[in-house]
């Protein structure tokens, strides 16, 4: 097995210095009773919580590698100075349950590198400050949970599954319903109120699949790398592995061609 470049390591410590600054701004703002919440152009909300947390993700990324590319939900994009490098980062996903004191919101910031074969996710950081629990992953070293090893579950049956979603109407309302009634019967337990917090159940073998219909680019490049480092695997509804399709598969990887079986049929 390569080593794992030194650069790499250095990148995956940023990035949960940065995650972490991220979520000592936004805890303080998490169940304040005059927390203002905003509505953006495409209907989700925001407050001050996500754009101080993502100043503060940034002030510790631009001070180690000022360079860089940056790609944030709520500042945009910055081509930076062709370091090869991109940030990509959000804030608070999940902010609807932030906004209603559910602790189940994320911090994610991840670092996507150009390679020959193209860009790549190298290095993230998952922080769910509500929980103290913070996931960590660096390209072909692993993924941790507070710094301890973590691997997806060894469950080859779909029925005897816990499948994680956020809620019903992305199905619906991205012509996925069908999917996500034969996720319903087809699965032991389900679970909603996710988003990227189901996303490190399945890297910590808590849980085997989730599907999400509907989600931006900064949702899951930081999640994707932690559960294929733990041993599960990503894609998009078709089976392709690029975080930008809009819509993902998560799982521990043996249940995934089951998964994928069933989301391919929406287009049939």
């Amino acid at each position: 097995m390569p080593e794992v470049p030194a650069l790499h390591r250095q990148l995956a410590a940023v990035a949960m210095a940065a995650a972490r600054a991220g979520g000592s701004a936004a805890i303080g703002y998490f169940r304040r009773p005059d927390l203002v919440v905003e509505w953006k152009s495409d209907e989700s909300p925001v407050t001050v919580a996500d754009r101080t947390c993502e100043a503060a993700i940034r002030q510790v990324v631009r001070q180690a590698f000022p360079a860089d590319a940056w790609l944030g939900e709520e500042t945009g994009a910055d081509e930076g100075g062709g370091s090869g490098r991109r940030w990509i980062v959000d804030p608070i996903d999940g902010t609807r349950n932030f906004v209603r004191g559910v602790p189940l919101w994320a911090v994610l910031v991840a670092c996507e590198e150009e390679s020959p074969a193209g860009p790549r996710i190298v290095a993230a950081a998952v922080g769910i400050p509500g929980l103290d629990e913070w996931y960590d992953a660096v390209l072909g070293g692993g993924a941790r949970c507070n710094g301890v090893p973590i691997r997806v579950s060894a469950l080859d049956r779909l029925d005897q599954a816990l499948f994680c979603y956020e809620t019903p109407a992305w199905f619906r309302n991205h012509g996925c319903w069908g999917v996500f009634e034969q996720m319903l019967e087809r699965t032991a337990l389900q679970r909603g109120l996710c988003d990227a917090y189901g996303h490190m159940l399945v890297a910590s073998g808590r849980a085997e699949v989730v599907v999400e219909p509907k989600l931006s680019v900064w949702d899951v490049a930081a999640t994707s790398l932690v559960v294929s480092e733990a041993g599960g695997r990503f894609s998009d509804l078709d089976g392709s592995p690029s975080i930008r399709s809009g819509n993902a598969v998560v799982s521990n990887g043996l249940l995934h061609e089951a998964t994928l079986a069933l989301t391919r049929a929406r287009t049939r």
